[in-house]
């Protein structure tokens, strides 16, 4: 067992590191927020945010082997992320793969994978945030859904504590919706985060506003009475560039091809003639084009959230952002995550890119053997390519 010694050396060692590698890094380091501590989140966890990557896949899919469950992500890969200069991953871990439906009781063979993993991430230095992942929207309108749950929390916080709390955090739910019945989602809000609390007494909590969690979702929460939370966002704006050629995100978005940032009038132009049988994709991208896209454009778009967090001294987050790279051309990416990373670092805000291990981010992949990461990402968001 780990003692109260090794932890405080350990945590003075990830000081020096991450002091060391801002300074090598393209991207400032997070600073006030990371560095004095907001409402009851101590100092050091709000250190531990300052860049992330999600793991998307180990713990999403519940027909899953005992063999994906214990070695999706090795021991030297885990240091791998260390060695880049990440400082935490947020585990996405869909409820199902983990709670009984109709009693809220916690598997106990796939909790038993997760425990593994979080040691894992825990031996590379990675402060692991547990985000449950629910992508099964109608659940959660669904009393009988709400109420499992909340005893699904109670029971996997309780599971959990034993982790080190400067290692460890909770994530309530994943872009709760509950759209037009934000008010609703306040309530269910309180009332998990309250047994988490019970259950867990020293852990950090975090949690985000309705209508997919983004920007807007947090003008309509509700603070929690409890201070040790912070506050999460997600932002994949502005949608035409992010989104370019994806499927299921809608018709305007899937014909669209090589749109670049930043963006202009002119830089859009020669886009236009090949979406005229696409006409609201023409004009998405035409208002894409006049809104002129850049990094002040996007410091912008984040004002409302940092004054939000600034008015309720509240620490902020984003758990979310990246570019789909199919037809999203290399130079344009860079560009924006560039922007985007220094944006939020100028803001004091921490972050996790999607993902690791899917596409939109780092996109880990393997070549004899090896873990591979899009460089171009890494570069732009101040990690240390390998």
């Amino acid at each position: 067992m780990e003692t109260e010694e090794s932890r405080v050396s350990r945590r003075e060692f990830v000081r020096m590191t991450i002091a060391g590698l801002a300074g090598a890094c393209a991207i400032p380091a997070v600073k006030s927020a990371l560095g004095s501590g907001i409402g009851g989140v101590p100092r050091t966890r709000l250190d531990r945010l300052a860049k992330g990557a999600n793991v998307c896949r180990w713990f999403r899919f519940i027909r899953e082997s005992p063999e994906h469950f214990n070695n999706y992500i090795s021991d030297t890969e885990a240091g791998l992320m260390r060695q880049m200069g990440l400082t935490h991953v947020r585990i996405c871990v869909q409820p199902r793969v983990l709670m009984d439906r109709s009693t809220g009781a916690v598997r106990a063979e796939t909790a038993g994978f997760l425990e593994a993993g979080i040691a894992r991430f825990h031996k590379a230095d990675l402060l692991t945030l547990i985000d449950l992942h629910n992508e099964e929207r109608p659940a959660e309108l669904d009393p009988a859904w709400q109420e499992a749950f909340v005893r699904f929390w109670g029971e996997l916080a309780g599971r959990l504590k034993h982790f080190d709390p400067e290692l460890t955090m909770f994530e309530i739910i994943n872009e709760p919706v509950f759209k037009g019945r934000e008010a609703e989602w306040n309530t269910l809000n309180a009332r998990l985060a309250s047994t988490i609390r019970k259950n867990a007494p020293e852990h950090t909590i975090m949690t985000s506003g309705a209508n997919w969690g983004g920007i807007d979702g947090l003008r309509k929460l509700t603070l929690l009475e409890d201070t040790n939370v912070v506050y999460s966002f997600h932002c994949y704006d502005p949608f035409a560039f992010t989104h370019q050629g994806a499927t299921w995100a809608g018709p305007d978005v899937k014909p669209l091809r090589g749109v670049p940032y930043p963006s202009s009038s002119e830089a859009v132009a020669p886009l236009l003639a090949a979406l005229e049988q696409y006409p609201s994709s023409k004009k998405m991208i035409e208002n894409y084009g006049n809104q002129r896209w850049d990094k002040a454009r996007l410091a912008a778009r984040f004002k409302e959230g940092i004054e939000w967090g600034a008015r309720n001294k509240v620490p902020l987050y984003c758990g979310e952002f990246g570019v789909l790279p199919t037809y999203a051309k290399p130079q344009h990416r860079a560009n924006w995550f560039r922007d985007f990373g220094q944006v939020l670092a100028e803001n004091q805000i921490g972050w996790a890119v999607w993902g690791w291990d899917e596409g939109f981010g780092l996109n880990r992949s393997y070549k004899d053997g090896k873990p591979q990461i899009d460089k171009t990402v890494a570069a732009s968001l101040g990690l240390i390519p390998v």
